[in-house]
């Protein structure tokens, strides 16, 4: 009974290494993708990686930019959503959503995403500074919602 028990514990321990692994062999994939251009075929490897572990942020944030990439705000901001609920430590989940914000016309929204993403990685501060002020114009100049 404890051998058994003992071979169930290392079969779950090397499947959950196995899994990760491959998460981490999809993620490559995907960002391989990405920068080769191929967005449709990235994205379509991310859902991969999202779909045989939910629970990887960093799987919800690469198919997040690559659906940002492919113009389909909505469904990157639902992704950045998932792997902020995963993960709330990452500066680039929050900066990925308030680009996607910012193209929607969600000024006020993305404004708060980055201001999130530099308390987080206050080393991004100036970068950020600049595009709260841009926002900031933007807010001002069309009530915080895209005029086109």
């Amino acid at each position: 009974m404890r051998f058994l028990s003992s071979t169930l514990i290392v079969l779950l321990v090397l499947s959950q290494t196995v899994a990760a692994a491959d998460i981490g062999e999809l993620i490559r994939q995907g960002e391989t993708k990405l920068q080769a251009g191929e967005i449709d075929a990235a994205a379509r490897v991310f859902e991969q990686a999202v779909a045989q572990d939910a629970r990887s942020p960093l799987a919800h944030t690469r198919l997040g930019g690559a659906l940002l990439l492919k113009q389909e705000q909505t469904a990157a901001i639902g992704q950045f959503r998932e792997a902020i609920m995963l993960d709330s430590r990452n500066a680039q989940t929050f900066i990925g959503m308030a680009v996607a914000e910012i193209h929607l016309g969600r000024y006020a929204l993305a404004r708060a995403a980055l201001v999130e993403a530099k308390g987080i990685d206050p080393a991004k501060g100036q970068e950020i500074d600049r595009l709260v002020v841009w926002l900031d114009g933007r807010e001002s100049s069309s009530g915080g919602t895209s005029t086109h």
